[in-house]
């Protein structure tokens, strides 16, 4: 039996102690966390705990820990965006191999860095671009590879992000302002320019871009709101965004889920709506039933890190996600349409925005034989295929696993660990293919803000010469 790869973690909050420490503990014959740097006491403790982490492996900072010999074979960099590339070359200097969080960096300077770094180094450097490791953007990519869509004219490509993920993480939460953590385009669409450049085989030539913030501002918020939802806000009742309603009751979230899900886990999502109480009462029967009577994931656990109801009403009334959506230091924009043109002439379009009532990505591409229609939900996923001549529309179920990106995480930690294992360089997203992703992305930002229309040689080229 082969032993677990030994890695150190830099960062145990969602990402690193939900994500990738999940895996280690599901899968402890593949990867076994040594040590652990996170500068907040109860994170670091808790996951030292669930992972058996000694005390002189337990650090606050990552300086500390890079200052010694590699105690692993790679080191996990999972802090926040623009705290990723710091770490990353401290990890790469001392020998570890590394798997970094996206974005990589937050400025095209920093992401040319790491890549170089990588490369003279010889080390592995893997950015978490998840999406690629899905079943359901694998078939996209086949179906699109295998020509049945004839020649691409058109592809409508939409990040569909819910008022209630919108409300949580970009107003709220750790991505509402720029100038602390990135762009938007950049935070959350890295990961749609890299499928759509993956998928299609091709990169893009120009682009332009529109969008701003136009709803959680300050003028937009109800008479007579105070700071906090549960200082006796008005609209309490009515408010999609009242904290409560949000993180208490879990509506947006089951009903979210419950769109795009089937079988069981449709009724189950449907229960958690209308009949909590008797999902509850009958939780004893199945797991899947207890869990999501008792649901403790995101979004709770990162408004408390015990998400009981008593801890996260504590919680709302004086931390940053009880804050009135429209009284807080938030900047980014709730919407962003990114116009493109490809190799090969064919219009690309990519649009995000934060008001949608179920989360998902949903892709639509036109192609001279047939069209191709999908959507990739939190509950499942499917392909349409509809061909011009034939009658019959062939639909593909790519539902994953519930939770972890549609079984994207596990993917991408396999992928991972196996190109420890055997030495190789052989997965799908090494920093220097995740590098056009995020070029896109800072380009995009760029076209927004000055009004511009951007050739991507011509960026491509500058931002190179940067460095030189």
């Amino acid at each position: 039996m082969p032993q677990p790869i030994d890695v150190v973690l830099i960062g145990a909050g969602e990402r690193g102690a939900q994500a990738y420490g999940l895996y280690a503990l599901t899968n402890p014959d593949q990867l076994r966390f040594v040590a652990v740097a996170e500068p907040i006491p109860e994170r670091r403790v808790r996951f030292s705990a669930q992972h058996h982490i000694p005390l002189e492996n337990q650090y606050e900072s990552w300086e500390g820990l890079f200052e010694r010999s590699p105690l692993g074979q790679a080191a996990l960099i999972c802090t926040q965006d623009q705290q990723h590339t710091a770490p990353a070359l401290a990890a790469l200097a001392v020998g570890y191999d590394v798997l970094l969080e996206k974005p990589m960096a937050t400025t095209p300077r920093e992401c040319h860095l790491l890549v170089k770094k990588a490369e003279g180094s010889g080390r592995r450097l893997q950015v978490c671009h998840v999406l690629r490791y899905t079943h359901h953007f694998q078939k996209m990519r086949q179906i699109i590879q295998s020509g049945v869509l004839g020649q691409i004219v058109n592809v409508a490509h939409r990040e569909n992000v819910s008022f209630w993920h919108m409300a949580h993480s970009y107003v709220r939460g750790n991505w509402a302002n720029s100038n602390q953590s990135s762009s938007m385009i950049l935070a959350k669409c890295c990961h749609d320019f890299d499928i759509l450049t993956w998928m299609l085989g091709r990169r893009c030539q120009q682009l332009s871009s529109v969008g701003n913030l136009i709803h959680f501002r300050q003028e937009n918020s109800p008479e007579g709101a105070p700071e906090y939802c549960l200082d006796g806000c008005p609209a309490a009742g009515s408010c999609p965004y009242y904290a409560p309603f949000i993180y208490i009751d879990l509506l947006p979230l089951w009903r979210s889920f419950g769109e795009t899900a089937t079988g069981l886990s449709r009724l189950v999502a449907i229960a958690q709506q209308r009949a909590p109480g008797l999902l509850k009462a009958l939780s004893w029967i199945a797991a899947d039933l207890r869990q999501a009577s008792d649901y403790r994931g995101w979004p709770r656990s990162v408004v408390a890190m015990d998400p009981t109801l008593e801890n996260l009403s504590a919680a709302l009334r004086r931390g940053p996600y009880g804050r009135c959506v429209y009284r807080c230091d938030n900047n980014v924009v709730d919407h962003q349409v990114v116009l493109m043109q490809f190799e090969g002439g064919f219009s690309v379009s990519l649009t995000m925005h934060g008001h949608s009532h179920v989360e998902g990505r949903t892709t639509r591409i036109e192609g001279s034989r047939a069209t191709l229609l999908a959507q990739f939900g939190l509950g499942g996923s499917w392909i349409e295929v509809q061909e011009h001549r034939g009658e019959d529309h062939l639909r593909y179920d790519t539902s994953g696993p519930v939770g972890g990106h549609g079984g994207g995480d596990e993917g991408l930690m396999q992928s991972f660990v196996q190109s420890l294992r055997d030495q190789t360089r052989n997965n799908m997203t090494t920093a220097q293919e995740a590098i056009e992703s995020h070029l896109m992305a800072f380009a995009a930002e760029q076209a927004r803000l000055e009004g511009s229309v951007i050739r991507m040689s011509a960026f491509r080229d500058a931002q190179e010469l940067i460095l030189q």
